[in-house]
């Protein structure tokens, strides 16, 4: 500690507020790692941090994917930081490039860009029980030989994302196809598609977004598809349906220059604005149960909807509609999905593929197919497995941890990997509504967990394994009232275990990551002259700088005036 205050005898020489310095390494510099940064800085100031990405650029995500079509599939002014609101947005659901401009600007503007480890990619990760740290590989891909260094830390934060690991369809002879060979996550922008006719396999949300925009440069297109899906009306129900009744654009609508304009320069009008959207987006959660009220009025204008788009062709209403409740995979909106599919230049096929051949695709049928690209919108590995080996306390793996089930405890802590978080773990997802309120909870909670770290001098903070239990038990009973165990292919699934989703409302997970439920951890203390150690000598930080010491008359708590409901309820 810095300055002359004096010490009484035998107590630790620093302040109370004078944390452990510790080291934490970010894995992944997306949405989540990004907001980490930003936040460790604030709330950490002892903490030195390194963040690092495979990609060449920041972004996660919105970098990767860069297929015709890629949208936000909620309104933008909900899928934003909360502490860096956007005025600028151009559409109600903006394009994924300029969401991309949006986290680079934030990135910029808190200096993140500045530290980020490019083209360094994670290859493993272990715990080295004697030093109480972790021992991080990653090798350096910018070169044609691997450089593999080593970097070590008393915490890591994986925030890889969620959607992240992208796999090839598994169709026989998919790989000797002679033609041009696409995943929607792994999308050729210097293709052009102008001309061609094209096989899309799919009907998720990347097939969704695609199809419109093949649709008007392509000759012929064939949507293959396995199962059916919902079309759904967009999240937010009548306060989106209300924007877009102005609207010339199919599912989108533009800003006008006014509407931004007052954006910017009415800042009470703006946080009304978002504040409603907001809560319309989040009332959307009800539909979610089998039965209720407003999953049968929720279902029915899917329904109507779908048939009005459809009308001209109602067979493809009939091949389309799935056997399975709406939700029970992600919704998606997807504007112009629908028209697409009643022009003539698009036929959706459900007859079952056997093979790949060199020119196309062979069905069940004996039909083949021919194309001149085939384009893969078929999702991901979604098992939350990691792609590198992550290793715990008695050489445990992480992988194998999770071979028939990942869990973790409120999505984020794993029994075994002390110092270890995930921000877009397990059960971190939402079935409706904006992931990045969930996430931003997440990134709060494991804040605390890197405070009191830091904080208190704890050499190690584990979940304990029964609390890891309490949480998978309380997944399992939550989730059979919802439509989300309804029999359908979603990513929200392995081995019939829904693992993608949080058991409750976005606000339910706000409310419950809010306090940490510190009894739920076994700690270690680098403490060697008592629990207590750590609040020093009885000095904070400002006493020793001999700074603002009244500053606390800033932070005042102001109470409400109580109303006459709250006291009526009172003795």
């Amino acid at each position: 500690m810095n300055g002359d205050a004096p010490t009484a005898f035998n107590l630790q020489e620093k302040a109370v507020d004078d944390g452990r310095p510790i080291r934490v390494l970010i894995i992944g510099a997306g949405v989540c790692g990004i907001a980490l940064y930003i936040r460790i800085l604030q709330n950490v100031p002892n903490a030195t941090v390194t963040i690092v990405e495979k990609n060449s650029a920041l972004g996660g995500t919105w970098y990767e994917n860069k297929y015709p079509g890629v949208a936000c599939d909620i309104p933008s002014h909900v899928y934003q930081y909360s502490f860096e609101p956007n005025t600028d947005w151009s559409k109600l659901f903006s394009p994924g490039a300029e969401i991309l401009e949006y986290v680079k600007g934030v990135a910029h503007k808190y200096r993140v860009d500045e530290k980020i480890k490019y083209n360094t990619k994670v290859i493993g990760a272990e715990w080295v029980e004697e030093k109480s740290l972790w021992v991080v590989k990653t090798e350096d891909t910018t070169v044609n030989e691997a450089v593999v260094s080593t970097t070590e830390a008393e915490i890591v934060i994986s925030a890889v994302g969620i959607l992240n690991n992208w796999k090839w369809p598994e169709i026989e002879g998919l790989q000797d196809f002679g033609g041009k060979l696409l995943h929607s996550a792994h999308w050729d922008t210097d293709w052009d598609y102008t001309g061609k006719t094209v096989a899309l396999l799919g009907c998720g949300s990347s097939a969704i977004q695609i199809l419109p925009h093949l649709q008007k440069k392509c000759p012929q297109v064939y949507n293959f598809i396995r199962g059916g899906t919902w079309i759904s009306q967009p999240f937010g129900s009548t306060y989106t349906e209300k924007i877009l009744a102005n609207s010339t654009e199919p599912g989108n609508y533009s800003y006008t220059k006014e509407e931004i304009e007052r954006f910017r320069n009415d800042p009470e009008y703006y946080h009304n604005f978002r504040k409603e959207m907001e809560s319309f987006i989040n009332k959307d959660f009800p539909s979610l149960f089998p039965r209720s009220a407003e999953e049968i009025e929720s279902t029915n204008k899917i329904r109507d909807n779908m048939k009005r788009k459809l009308a001209s062709k109602p067979e493809i209403y009939e091949a389309l509609e799935p056997r399975f409740t709406p939700g029970c995979r992600r919704l998606t909106p997807g504007p112009g999905y629908l028209e697409a599919l009643t022009k003539d230049n698009v036929k959706l096929i459900k007859t079952p593929i056997v093979r790949v051949t060199e020119k196309g695709i062979l069905t069940e049928d004996g039909s083949e197919w021919a194309v001149d690209a085939i384009a893969c919108a078929t999702g991901f590995d979604t098992s939350y497995r990691p792609r590198f080996p992550i290793i715990g306390k008695h050489g445990k793996s992480l992988n194998s941890l999770w071979e028939k089930r990942a869990s973790a405890y409120l999505s984020h802590s794993i029994p075994g990997f002390p110092n270890y978080f995930i921000v877009g773990g397990p059960n971190s997802a939402t079935g409706g509504g904006s992931l990045l309120l969930i996430l931003e909870s997440v990134i709060g909670y494991v804040i605390k967990a890197v405070q009191k770290i830091s904080r208190e001098n704890i050499k190690t903070m584990e979940v304990k394994k029964s609390a890891l239990d309490s949480w998978v038990d309380h997944l399992d009973k939550y989730f059979p009232g919802t439509v989300h165990v309804d029999e359908c292919t979603s990513w929200y699934k392995v081995n019939n275990q829904i693992i993608g989703l949080w058991p409750g409302s976005s606000l339910h997970a706000m409310q419950t990551l809010l306090h940490p439920r510190w009894e739920d951890y076994n700690y270690e203390t680098a403490n060697t002259r008592g629990e207590l150690e750590w609040i020093g000598n009885g000095w904070t930080y400002e006493d020793v700088k001999r700074g603002n010491l009244g500053y606390y008359v800033d932070r005042v708590d102001i109470p409400p005036v109580p109303s006459d409901e709250v006291l009526s309820r009172q003795p």
